[in-house]
């Protein structure tokens, strides 16, 4: 029995490393979307980091200490490794992380915890990398579109 032949891709392979990294949730309903948004703000490409949570795994007082060092671990290597100048966190509606985790208390705990997580995260990012320019955004599933809200920096 032969092989099966290999796939080559139709798209063209890049050998410069994108400037931004999009950090969100593995769900991949928004994954099109987050690089759309990203096409949007001007990036032809994006480096990822996506798990289940997303940017809630850079606060390591809110999730599992193992699972916060992996990201943060990986988000460095990014940054450093390919001289990221932009960070996109996002986090989504209905997240299945959330809910686990918060689902008794209610939709609008798991939504606030959301936004909490997103400002713990750049906060740590930007006192790591001062140099980074974080971006903060929910996204909300409207009808066959996904609406994503910017979120304003804590000062």
């Amino acid at each position: 029995m032969s092989a099966p032949a290999p796939f080559v891709s139709r798209v063209p392979f890049e050998s410069v490393h994108p400037k931004a990294l999009a950090v969100y949730c593995s769900d991949g309903r928004f994954t099109e979307a987050v690089e759309d948004l990203a096409h949007h703000l001007g990036h032809s490409r994006i480096d990822t980091l996506t798990l289940p949570g997303g940017p809630a795994l850079l606060n390591r007082w809110a999730s599992d200490y193992l699972e916060s060092e992996g990201i943060t671990r990986a988000a460095r290597f990014l940054i450093e490794g390919h001289h990221i100048e932009d960070v996109l966190l996002l986090a989504h509606a209905g997240c299945g992380y959330y809910q686990a985790r918060h689902g008794a208390l209610g939709p609008e705990i798991s939504a606030e915890q959301q936004l909490k997580d997103l400002h713990f995260g750049a906060k740590e990012l930007q006192v790591a990398y001062p140099h980074l320019r974080i971006h903060l955004y929910f996204a909300h599933p409207k009808g066959k579109t996904v609406e994503f809200q910017p979120i304003p920096r804590e000062a």
